[in-house]
């Protein structure tokens, strides 16, 4: 799978594109899921390996990854609105067991939330899974899970404060945000610098 990385990673090079918005490694859960053309697998274990294996490949070539879509994302037909109840043994061994997986073994550059909800909560904003999962797993790329998904849980609307996972307020995303394109200008000019072959 590491060919196939490098090669879409030299596509996105030719295309000036700095971030692949892939591998999937959603689980499989049933056949009407409508992302599974993006999935590898119904085994964690699997999914979790070919993915390092495309990421290692994507990044060996100066482009980002984001691994997606986190987490726990089993349908696609209103998947705005869907609530994913898990239980926390399997959340842990099946749905995060991926994520955790290609994290450690490839260190991805980003990774994507999903829109779902997990346990009546965001997964935006479910830190108890961003957090542990990507702590556990040595995470060192852009913090931020989110892309899109701007509501509020009950508990912020009736005003309560609530602990924040970094990267989930204002002021941490600005800043990641800063600190991320810095981040991703130093390993390009790196990874440009020690290549033979130079992309402008």
């Amino acid at each position: 799978m590491r060919p196939v990385g490098e090669a879409l990673g030299d596509e996105c090079q030719a295309n000036d594109v700095q971030i692949l918005l892939g591998p999937g490694v959603n689980m499989k859960r049933s056949p009407l899921g409508g992302r599974n053309f993006e999935y590898f697998a119904e085994d964690p274990q699997l999914s979790g390996r070919v993915a390092a294996a495309l990421i290692d490949g994507v990044q060996s070539r100066g482009v980002g990854t984001s691994l997606k879509h986190f987490a726990v994302n089993n349908q696609e037909h209103e998947r705005m609105l869907s609530d994913s109840i898990v239980d926390e043994r399997t959340l842990r061994e099946v749905y995060l067991r991926a994520f955790e997986i290609a994290i450690r073994e490839a260190s991805p550059w980003t990774v994507m939330c999903a829109y779902n909800q997990l346990n009546g909560t965001p997964v935006s904003h479910y830190a108890r899974c961003s957090t542990r999962s990507c702590a556990r797993s040595g995470f060192p790329g852009t913090r931020g899970l989110r892309l899109g998904r701007g509501e509020r849980t009950g508990e912020e609307r009736a005003g309560r404060p609530q602990p924040r996972d970094a990267g989930f307020d204002g002021a941490h995303r600005r800043r990641d945000r800063r600190g991320g394109a810095r981040r991703t200008a130093q390993r390009k000019r790196a990874w440009m610098n020690s290549s033979p072959r130079r992309w402008r």
